[in-house]
């Protein structure tokens, strides 16, 4: 079994590359998946030595190449040249891989609406950009060629390159009152922008209609008529024009990852799997059966609190990824696991079932102790 630990630049940057990487090896880690093109986030810093928080809007921490078209990454302001490129020169003892964020970016969204998502009620969904938007496919193609002529990288992983639903991971003071549930969360952000329609009728689906009995399900959901916690296999069962309509776009994403595969190159691609939930995939537009054809591996973050919660994510996953490898990612700290002997007991049952890789949730985030139960679980399965 080989170890990988998820960082962001700035906390790599202001402890220094060589420093950093010498800290990890000696955790037992063998590779530091680096944040390359990310989302807005505010990350308190418990461990570094510079600063406790920092902020940014959707961007790259890297300097885009070119070849994007309409849409390209936008560098972090606060960026002197490339960190990127400056932390895979520095860092030593471990291998770098690029750790990508796809369709959301909220910076973008609000710049281009015409490529956001849109829902059945007519409102654009900035966090989410559309893959069925040419100007998206491009981008994203564009992301994953741009990151492998770099040469920085030894594997490319990819989050929500997909179609990103719902309400998000959150808007800074989101308000949403109403109970919408997983049938609610997952209608919400059925996109319904012009290349998904337009797509979808080539396909001989009535568009309008699947859009209609969307917007007036998700209604229904909010008044109470319509239960939020009814699961949305059963409902699709009832309702055949939607249920086309998103058998469609895993059709797409499926062509997108083939232009993504052959973006790549050599460089081992893998895909972030378990959104919404392990299992339901399917409700990112992601049919994991059609992407194996198209990714090296897929990687379960399964950031739950015991072995048996673990393995479940795990099992259920595993079950629809045929031969794929299916690597695991594990949070070590709040709010999941709580103790090193609860870390080393999932990372032995992980062992146990033949997983090549573990990853851990996040270098940057994690406390003192933290980091010392990965050496811990690193340590027992030696």
């Amino acid at each position: 079994m080989e170890f990988a630990i998820w960082a962001y630049p700035w906390d790599v940057l202001d402890a220094g590359p060589r420093e950093t990487g010498a800290r990890i090896a000696e955790l037992g880690v063998d590779e530091v998946t680096l944040a390359t093109n990310y989302h807005a986030v505010q990350a308190f810093a418990p461990h570094n030595p510079k600063r406790r928080t920092f902020f940014a809007r959707a961007s790259s921490y890297f300097r885009p190449d070119g070849g994007y078209g309409r849409l390209e990454p936008i560098p972090y302001e606060g960026m002197t040249g490339d960190w990127v490129a400056g932390i895979a020169d520095g860092l030593e003892n471990v291998r770098v891989n690029s750790w990508t964020v796809g369709c959301h970016n909220s910076r973008l969204g609000m710049r281009h609406r015409d490529v956001t998502l849109t829902s059945a009620h007519g409102d654009d969904l900035v966090f989410g950009l559309c893959p069925s938007n040419p100007d998206v496919q491009e981008y994203l193609t564009g992301l994953v060629r741009d990151l492998t002529d770099s040469a920085h990288f030894d594997r490319i992983e990819l989050e929500t390159f997909d179609y990103f639903y719902g309400t998000g991971f959150g808007w800074h003071h989101q308000k949403i009152h109403a109970q919408l549930g997983t049938l609610g969360e997952f209608l919400f952000g059925l996109c319904f922008c012009d290349h998904c329609r337009g797509t979808a009728s080539d396909a001989g689906i009535d568009v309008e209609s699947a859009r209609e009995t969307v917007a007036q399900t998700l209604d229904e959901i909010v008044d109470g008529t319509v239960p939020h916690g009814l699961s949305p296999e059963l409902w699709l069962r009832e309702h055949d024009a939607v249920a086309d309509y998103v058998d469609v776009r895993e059709e797409t994403l499926a062509t997108l990852y083939a232009d993504l595969s052959a973006a790549s190159g050599s460089t081992p691609l893998g895909y972030y799997v378990g959104a919404p939930e392990p299992g339901r995939e399917w409700m990112v537009g992601a049919d994991l059966d059609q992407l194996s054809e198209h990714v090296d591996y897929f990687c379960l973050p399964a950031y739950e609190s015991s072995r048996e919660a673990v393995m479940n994510a795990y099992r259920s996953v595993d079950a629809v990824t045929d031969d794929v490898p299916l690597h695991v990612g594990l949070l070590p700290g709040h709010p999941a696991i709580h103790d090193g002997d609860t870390l080393v007991d999932i990372v032995d049952s992980l062992r146990a079932v033949d997983v090549p890789r573990v990853s851990f949730y996040n270098y940057g985030l994690l406390p003192e102790r933290s980091l010392s139960w990965i050496r811990e679980a690193t340590n027992e399965s030696l």
